[in-house]
């Protein structure tokens, strides 16, 4: 493989993980706006509920769906498949799935075995498995045709009509709108309405349509397709199982409202895993276009030392922030989970290592391989939940969580490689996780940093230690794609000027502990005049949105609330013509109200306004998306220039194919 080859492979990869990225940030921060509606609205026998009801579907779905959209896109990837005939498959394999799954629901529910878990929740079951099988569907099969930012933006839609709805029911609508004691049917309907729209959104714009023809059934690449997935079933399930059996056990030996706790435990270790899925995607796509390449094994290798430099680095940013977010983001009654939410962030690095070996079976077509190890994975999980719940209560399953996925990453690092042959730092790997693992230690064994000082200053130590050792392999791929001047005074400081300007951030970061952040906020007061000054609205807006934070967690909501909305609205005295400042100062109006007054008031402000821009700016709106419709990007090319001309000579060219036509 030539260089220009092996920069096109990892170009793609980086591009691909940008723009997935681009279209999971939203959920992200979806999961960050809707904890405290549903921590304020549910209470932990209710959360504890919803939990495992979400888990029940999501060990329904592979069985209903057959795991086909795993089919689709290793099968849709590949140049020697008929994209068409794919699709269509998938449609009939999920299809026939969701039927057999209506039939057998409807004796479950008749006979009445599984009352206990599904009693009252059986239809909004069914159409929570329904919509989200078809929504992975339509979505994997946009991958599979490469419209990468197409699966972008329906991540940002899903993410929008999931926070619409959920405003709509828990802080617009009245609140027994649905009948009395109907929070979990609110929370359950907000996922099934966003995936019913996401997967009419993306049918509309990739066309899906054109792809069904049910008139030409290749049963010989339905075999082909049904070999490559049916193993995955329970493949999936034994994974799902290591992931929720934690729930479900925890709710059989200690209850509902300890379950609660827990999945209040897992919303901070999930974002860990959520960042990650963002290059996961995109590695996922490369392993299987690249899986024949002349240079695959140094493709992997350094790949590899990414991803793992990368979960190491995540991981210890979560530890040191896991405490300060779990007092402000999860509410009070949640606050115990702070126990439990550093083992559970410890896990997600062998969690998702362990996901980046599996990448390599799936590529080969070795999914027979996937399901040996899920089975060891879940045996391990299930064996020590049994024996641990009872006995150190919810310090059992993040344990058994632990475990389970180390002693899987360890199978499949040896066993992958028989497929792969690349290297692997070991080295750098164990100082690595030992690190992390001190970390984690200090944080569970004391669960309030806040009070000791020196500690904490111990854990960001530890974290900027954990930086500098995994700087260079981050920099290394990731420094392609910066402008060049700042990549190479970034590579050329070299491990020692890392590690001084890491001392440098300890002591800094010392201080701001010994004088309340003080420092900080006075550095960040001083970047906000000078982005003022010099017309700079990244600078400032980063600097206020900070400084207004800290304030607001330090000292006081309503202060820090209406200091965000001064330095919003300072900006429009000097640039009143720019918009963009307005906008900004309306916002932050909207929370300042919402901090002051009522939060339900700041959210109903904001739609009303949203809603306003949406009718004002509705043509704008629509022409974007029939450009996007039609040309797949946020502007129309030109055919035969290849440019992006102005909307006016868009129009004046549809009115001459319109006449031209008639």
């Amino acid at each position: 493989m030539s260089e220009k080859r092996i920069g096109s492979s990892y170009g793609k990869l980086m591009m691909n993980t940008i723009v997935f990225a681009i279209g999971s940030f939203s959920s992200k921060v979806l999961v960050l706006l809707l904890v405290p509606i549903y921590t304020k609205h549910l209470t932990q026998s209710e959360l504890g509920r919803t939990d495992y009801l979400t888990q029940i579907a999501n060990w329904i779905i592979p069985l209903a769906t057959m795991t086909i959209s795993e089919a689709i896109i290793r099968f849709g990837l590949d140049k020697a498949y008929d994209k068409k005939k794919v699709f269509t498959l998938g449609n009939l394999v999920c299809g026939a799935g969701m039927l057999l799954f209506a039939a057998i629901l409807g004796l479950v529910s008749l006979i009445g075995v599984a009352d206990k878990w599904i009693s009252g929740y059986a239809f909004l079951l069914f159409l929570y498995v329904f919509m989200s099988g078809i929504k992975t569907l339509y979505t994997t099969f946009v991958r599979a045709m490469e419209k990468v930012r197409l699966f972008a933006v329906a991540g940002i839609v899903a993410t929008f009509f999931t926070l619409f709805f959920m405003v709509m029911f828990y802080l617009v609508l009245p609140e027994n709108f649905l009948g009395a004691n109907t929070g979990i049917q609110k929370y359950l309907l907000s996922t099934i309405l966003s995936d019913a729209i996401t997967a009419v959104f993306v049918t509309i714009a990739a066309k899906l349509w054109r792809y069904i023809d049910f008139k030409d059934m290749d049963r010989e690449l339905l075999h082909t397709m049904l070999q490559y997935s049916v193993p995955l079933i329970p493949a999936q399930l034994l994974w799902l199982i290591t992931n929720s059996s934690d729930s479900f056990m925890t709710t059989h030996y200690i209850g509902e409202d300890r379950n609660g706790v827990l999945s209040a435990a897992y919303k901070i270790p999930n974002l860990v895993a959520t960042v990650y899925m963002m290059f996961g995607q995109a590695w996922n796509m490369s392993a299987i276009t690249e899986n024949d390449s002349e240079d695959r094994d140094t493709f992997y290798e350094k790949v590899f030392d990414f991803n793992q430099s990368l979960l190491y680095i995540l991981a210890a940013g979560c530890l040191f922030i896991v405490q300060p977010i779990t007092n402000v983001w999860i509410g009070e009654e949640f606050r115990e989970c702070v126990k439990y939410s550093p083992l559970l962030i410890y896990s997600t690095i062998f969690s998702c290592l362990t996901t980046f070996m599996g990448s390599m079976y799936l590529a080969s077509k070795l999914t027979k391989r996937s399901l040996v190890t899920s089975l060891i994975s879940g045996a391990i999980n299930v064996g020590l939940n049994i024996v641990l719940i009872p006995t150190i209560g919810l310090y059992g399953p993040p344990l058994s969580t632990i475990a389970s996925y180390m002693t899987v990453f360890i199978i499949r690092a040896f066993d992958s490689r028989k497929i792969v042959p690349f290297k692997m730092d070991i080295r750098k790997m164990i100082v690595s996780n030992v690190l992390v693992m001190l970390m984690t230690v200090i944080l569970v064994m004391e669960p309030d940093l806040m009070h000791h000082k020196l500690l904490y200053l111990a854990v960001l130590a530890l974290f900027c230690a954990v930086f500098v050792i995994n700087m260079e392999s981050i920099s290394s791929l990731f420094f392609r794609f910066m402008p060049k001047r700042i990549a190479e005074k970034v590579t050329n400081l070299g491990t020692k000027k890392l590690s001084f300007i890491a001392a440098g951030v300890v002591a800094f970061a010392g201080l701001n502990l010994l004088f309340k952040c003080i420092p900080l906020i006075l550095v960040l007061a001083a970047g906000y005049a000078l982005g003022i000054k010099i017309d700079a609205p990244k600078i400032f807006l980063f600097c206020q949105v900070l400084c207004s934070a800290l304030i607001w967690l330090l000292f006081s909501r309503i202060f820090g609330a209406g200091l965000m909305f001064v330095m919003c609205a300072a900006p429009i005295v000097k640039y009143f013509k720019k918009k963009r400042y307005i906008a900004f100062a309306v916002v932050s109006l909207d929370f300042f109200l919402g901090t002051l007054i009522l939060s339900d008031l700041g959210w109903f402000l904001f739609l009303i306004e949203l809603i306003v821009l949406i009718i004002v700016y509705r043509s704008s709106i629509y022409e974007f998306i029939l450009d996007y419709i039609e040309f797949g990007t946020l502007g129309p090319i030109d055919r035969v220039t290849g440019m992006i001309p102005h909307r006016r000579h868009r129009r004046v060219r549809r009115g001459d194919t319109n006449n031209n036509n008639g």
